[in-house]
């Protein structure tokens, strides 16, 4: 199918693909996750538009990552927009490794590995839409709060638009979503991560003993594919998969495009990194914003006891479609 030109126009914030992201300070905290609530999530979200092409995405561990992100410049590297400028953001969001595989006289197997993010916050407009109209990040605006540097104090919080409970009288305000909180202050060690792979050991080795070994409910029994998604950090690679769509504007029941895309980002330059102390997770409850149930959380007050915290520039490819419905 031919596809037509993008028609810019004055006013676009959408930037093109592949996009450079440098001198971002990531943090990670990892907490456990309901299967069963993960795999229905996946179900409905992903598999419903991949499973007719023989694509199937299972989560790979009962677990979900809060990841924060602060990104000291963001642009384009495609021309014209590549002349237009740079800005900075502030990204954070729940993060779900999942496995795609394909189903075959009724069996699945299991392919590669990547992440799913169902909620993604973020603190200005153009990283929204450019994430929600090129990639299908399912971003909202938020006020964005985090400590100033990996080895100072402070609190991670979201302040976000959201219905705590649906109603017709219900008005739609911003209040603080979550926040996460640790009493304990980061210190620089001598033994931080240099390297990637340094990174990906360490990880592997508190993954296994705190997520993999005692989960008898994985939906991958391979130790392989976990393997695979540490690799995947040390050649420079991390797969990321969206559900893109759009509703109809005829019929609000239907969506006028709908697709699922998977996007690597690329890992540029690796400047550092290390564990952090556990971190005590408040999670408000809201009806538009299901965190808690659709991720398989324990509950709206959670404590992540392995989390970490690395600094890198990468680069976020341009995606490719793995099934659509037009």
């Amino acid at each position: 199918m031919t596809r037509p030109d993008y028609i810019a126009r004055g006013g676009d914030l959408v930037m093109a693909p592949p996009l450079e992201l440098k001198g971002a300070t990531m943090y990670s905290f990892l907490v456990g996750a309901d299967m069963g609530a993960l795999t229905k999530m996946i179900d409905a979200q992903l598999n419903a538009v991949t499973a007719a092409s023989g694509t199937v995405y299972k989560p790979l561990l009962p677990m979900a990552a809060i990841v924060c992100a602060n990104i000291t410049k963001s642009y384009s590297t495609t021309p014209p927009d590549s002349e237009k400028g740079w800005m900075g953001e502030r990204d954070f969001g729940v993060w779900i490794p999942v496995v795609a595989g394909t189903t075959s006289g009724g069996t699945w197997k299991p392919g590669r590995i990547g992440w799913y993010l169902p909620y993604v916050f973020v603190d200005n407009v153009a990283a929204m839409v450019t994430g929600r109209e090129v990639f299908g990040f399912f971003k909202q605006t938020a006020q964005l709060d985090m400590p100033p540097a990996p080895t100072g104090s402070g609190a991670f919080s979201i302040d976000a638009l959201a219905i705590q409970k649906y109603s017709p009288s219900s008005e739609a305000q911003v209040i603080r979503l979550l926040t996460m909180t640790s009493t304990e202050r980061v210190a620089a060690p001598a033994g931080a991560w240099s390297g990637v792979r340094d990174a990906a050991d360490a990880l592997w080795h508190e993954l296994k003993g705190r997520f993999f070994d005692g989960a008898r409910d994985l939906a991958v029994g391979a130790w392989d594919v976990m393997k695979n998604m540490l690799e995947d950090l040390v050649t420079g690679d991390v797969p990321m998969v969206f559900l893109k769509q759009f509703r109809d504007a005829g019929d609000a029941s239907k969506a006028c495009y709908q697709a699922v895309i998977e996007a690597p980002a690329h890992l540029e330059k690796f400047y550092g990194g290390w564990f952090t102390h556990p971190h005590d997770i408040a999670i408000t409850p809201a009806d538009s914003h299901p965190i808690v149930s659709e991720c398989g959380l324990a509950g709206q007050a959670i404590r992540s006891e392995l989390g970490f915290w690395c600094q890198m520039d990468f680069v976020m490819q341009p995606g490719k479609v793995v099934a659509e419905n037009v």
